[in-house]
């Protein structure tokens, strides 16, 4: 890895975000491939790929993100959960207000279009 100490302003030499400490330019080698990548995914973020190599890397090396393909980080584990059961309460409130109501074979055909597009999300996360 190459660095640059030039202190110029020309060089993007400045302080970072936390504590006043300068940034010096890095050099990283990307292949042509895997810079399109980077440069797709920052574009999506609206951010330029720099900036996004950048943010990607500290949240890897301060632990917000894990290394692996379409890992999440530790603490939505909690909040996913807390949703899981909020929902899980609202729909089983609502399938005993359809069932009061004589609605079950309304109630059938939600439960059975939710499971084809779950399947449908399933193939497509694994493929």
């Amino acid at each position: 890895m190459n660095e640059t100490t030039s202190e110029s302003p020309e060089s993007g030499h400045r302080p970072d975000e936390k504590g006043g400490e300068s940034r010096r330019a890095r050099s990283i080698r990307f292949s042509d491939s895997e810079w399109e990548a980077v440069e797709k995914a920052a574009a999506e973020r609206g951010m330029n790929a720099a900036e996004f190599a950048r943010h990607a890397a500290l949240g890897v090396a301060g632990g917000r993100y894990g290394a692996g393909r379409g890992a999440l980080p530790p603490q939505y584990a909690d909040l996913i959960e807390r949703i899981f059961r909020g929902t899980y309460i609202l729909a089983t409130l609502k399938r005993d207000e359809l069932l009061r109501e004589g609605r079950g074979e309304e109630l059938e055909e939600l439960i059975e279009s939710t499971r084809k597009l779950q399947e449908s999300l399933l193939d497509r996360s694994e493929g």
